[in-house]
């Protein structure tokens, strides 16, 4: 059975979880930027070491995937055609030798699809379209894994302070919440988080409001919710700071409560960026990257201590990420070991997590990559 890491947090309890947590091999694909394809390895989870890393698709553009939480089927952002041509989203089946079958791929009814979820039943997944088109749609996943046409699209309005980023809407990610009757959309372009009626039955997603990210030219990014759907973490990649909401799981509603900055003096953010945000298996620290636009070897790993109960943050360590510009990074599901993919040095690094303390170790030394890795996704044997 395969189980995407980034959709078990709500199954906790359950057997299978409990299984897929002490598993000790786990596959994992890279999706690459530009025409790199998608690539695969097997991660031992008791040593933290990586196979030798294969590609198993030439798909262009395949910069965010994400796979299906029960059956063996992954997903990817694609562009297909000209290169002025809408994006594409398209399926594929794992197959035993874990190399990639396509099964079909939809137009995602935008340009630059940026950002792929699946809901927690596996029969929804929802694309969010950077530049232009529609800003984000969604798309019921057939029985064999394919996808059908498009069964709801939406158009974001509105733009933010910032002179370059903010000029009009950037949806930049779409995330269901854990009982996936609610999904949210960042956009770095408006400073919103649009909130949208999620029915899986149907795979359609209905407008229901949106949240504002207070204090103007935030550009909020990516989110993870906390495991009992309490609290929404929001990455602000303008302003590198974490927002806090806390979530109404009946009405969909975000609650603002607080910001906290990556930086111990928030004047050092000039020419860095945040890329991703990932909450440790045993909800009691986030994580999220910075990456250095200047290449002056700043690039960092932030860990935050969670409080459970408020759900509030606390910056306790920016560890050197080792690699040039991680866009994305990922933990297993054991919570021991941290991956991240430099996208400017080609490369991977290796962190072991103190379970009880959050904090990171580098692990080994990085690891060559044929191309740029930019989403790491786990998926087990």
């Amino acid at each position: 059975m395969q189980i995407s890491r980034t959709l078990c947090a709500c199954a906790l309890t359950t057997l299978s979880t409990l299984n897929y947590l002490h598993a000790e091999f786990l596959d994992v694909y890279f999706g690459t930027a530009g025409n790199g394809g998608i690539h695969h390895a097997v991660f031992n989870d008791s040593e933290g070491t990586l196979s030798a890393i294969d590609k198993v698709t030439d798909l262009d553009g395949a910069g965010f995937i994400v796979a299906h939480p029960t059956k063996p089927f992954l997903y990817s952002v694609a562009k297909l055609g000209e290169r002025n041509d809408k994006g594409h989203v398209a399926a594929f089946e794992i197959n035993e030798d874990k190399t990639l079958t396509k099964l079909n791929a939809q137009s995602a009814e935008g340009f630059n699809p940026c950002h792929i979820s699946l809901d927690a039943t596996g029969r929804t997944l929802m694309v969010a379209n950077y530049s232009g088109g529609q800003a984000v749609a969604s798309f019921q996943i057939k029985e064999d894994g394919a996808l059908t046409g498009v069964q709801s699209m939406h158009s974001h309005a509105g733009s933010g302070a910032h002179p370059n980023r903010q000029k009009g809407p950037h949806p930049h990610s779409i995330f269901p919440n854990p009982t996936s009757n609610f999904a949210y959309a960042p956009d770095l372009g408006t400073d919103h988080i649009e909130i949208y009626n999620l029915d899986p039955s149907s795979a359609r997603l209905l407008p229901a409001g949106n949240a504002e990210v207070p204090g103007g030219s935030k550009g909020p990014r990516h989110m993870k919710f906390s495991q009992d759907g309490r609290f929404a973490y929001v990455l602000l990649e303008l302003s590198m700071e974490i927002a806090t909401y806390a979530a109404n799981v009946e009405t969909g509603g975000l609650n603002y409560l607080e910001t906290v900055s990556f930086m111990q003096d928030p004047t050092e953010i000039e020419r860095l960026s945040c890329a991703e945000i990932r909450i440790h298996p045993n909800g009691n620290f986030v994580y999220s990257s910075t990456r250095d636009l200047d290449n002056r070897h700043r690039d960092t790993i932030s860990v935050f201590a969670r409080d459970a109960m408020s759900g509030r943050l606390k910056l306790i360590e920016n560890k050197l990420a080792r690699v040039s510009v991680p866009r994305n990074f990922n933990i297993t599901p054991s919570g021991q070991w941290l991956i991240a993919g430099g996208q400017r040095s080609g490369d991977l690094a290796i962190f072991s997590i103190n379970s009880n303390t959050g904090l990171l170790e580098p692990h080994g030394e990085n690891i060559t990559f044929d191309g740029s890795p930019i989403c790491v996704e786990f998926v087990v044997r």
